[in-house]
């Protein structure tokens, strides 16, 4: 979109929006600000508001202020029926147009452009998890799992076992040894030049590997790499899959092999995962169909999950205030349950840090552990 349609859907929203508050009660951010309004949704959208109007110049407050989780759970109380993320990210795009990015952020920006990751590490730390496989994977191949940064910088152990899931579900999997970021902090951070040139980048490294299915454990991947490059216009014949996606396709078909573990579990919905792409049947379906398995609801679940604190690029900005937000989340874990699954390896990272924070006996799980876990007993 241009400025100026930028501009245009803005003024949408604002006049939309009734400011009736109710959007309040769910804000994460807003929970762990002490309440004060600009950190919450209404609070952003008056201040989009006055942006709109010049009433207000573009400058690093307004942008610290437009910085949540973007977890959406203020869309889903709002009377208006408001996608407020997509508010939020249009006023990230139209500040980052007129120059105004705030330094973490940019330096985020530079570490994707410099080393295909926004952690600033090097590339060869980001295929480190392939070094622990059994044998080394073929790098092409028509199913190839997309691990992403998060994955494989963070949280090598869940990329590990995706990986063997996938092997032993469908026989040979390939893998990128030098796989490219997705590109989706840059379009969180309003770069979106940047980002259809790192997505497009994404997609050819994975042509170039004769992919025709992409598996990600990552649902920020999964949006990247099919559902926002289609919305851009980026054109792919590749299939790409979250990793609950392709196992509920299996199931569905009869070609999940019999799962079998003695345990009883909670699960925590990812936001990019459940509310913004409304995959919240199906993790439950192929965790029920684990025999011997109990699945107990947490408190907020589904689309009215409570985040994490991992999502939106507020990590990078404000980590004290998102590891709250994780604290928070973990007071929904029902009384006696040791294990936690979830299936985004931001919301990995974030709950397992405030499992050791706390110091409790809660084991945090990516579901294809769990699954592997269940399919070698």
């Amino acid at each position: 979109m241009s400025s100026k349609d930028l501009t245009s859907k803005l003024s949408e929203y604002i006049e939309s929006c009734k400011k009736c508050g109710f959007c309040k009660a769910v804000c994460p951010v807003l929970k762990v600000s002490d309440h004060i309004e600009t950190y919450g949704p209404r609070g952003r959208i008056l201040l989009l508001q006055g942006l709109y109007e010049g009433l207000l110049k573009p400058r690093e407050y307004l942008a610290r202020r437009l910085y949540c989780t973007l977890c959406g759970y203020c869309s889903i109380k709002c009377i208006s029926g408001l996608e407020l993320t997509e508010a939020y990210l249009i006023g990230r795009t139209l500040l980052t147009e007129n120059g105004i990015v705030l330094d973490v952020i940019g330096n985020l920006i530079k570490s994707i452009v410099s080393t295909d990751n926004p952690y600033n590490v090097d590339p060869s730390i980001k295929a480190m998890w392939i070094d622990y496989l059994p044998e080394k994977p073929p790098t092409k191949g028509r199913v190839v799992y997309w691990a992403g940064c998060t994955t494989s910088i963070r949280r090598p152990d869940s990329a590990l076992a995706a990986y063997e899931l996938i092997k032993s579900l469908v026989g040979d999997v390939a893998v990128i040894d030098s796989e490219p970021c997705c590109g989706w902090p840059l379009y969180l951070a309003g770069d979106v030049v940047g980002y259809r040139s790192q997505v497009s980048k994404a997609l050819r490294s994975l042509e170039g590997c004769g992919a025709g299915v992409v598996i990600t454990t990552c649902p920020a991947c999964t949006r990247s790499l099919r559902d926002k490059a289609r919305e851009l216009g980026i054109k792919s014949s590749i299939k790409v899959y979250h990793i609950v996606e392709w196992l509920y396709e299996l199931m569905k078909e009869g070609k999940l092999p019999k799962l079998q573990l003695e345990e009883t579990i909670t699960y925590h919905d990812p936001c990019e995962l459940s509310r913004h792409m409304k995959v919240f049947k199906e993790p439950r379906e192929i965790i029920r169909s684990i025999q011997g398995l109990k699945l107990v609801e947490m408190r907020g679940n589904q689309l009215e999950s409570n985040c994490c604190g991992g999502g939106g690029l507020y990590l990078a900005l404000d980590a004290d205030k998102s590891s709250n937000i994780a604290l928070n989340r973990l007071n929904d874990v029902p009384n006696g349950v040791k294990v936690l699954v979830t299936a985004c390896p931001s919301c990995e990272v974030q709950l397992n840090t405030a499992v050791r924070g706390k110091g409790l006996e809660l084991e945090v799980l990516d579901i294809s552990e769990l699954i592997l876990r269940s399919l070698n007993k």
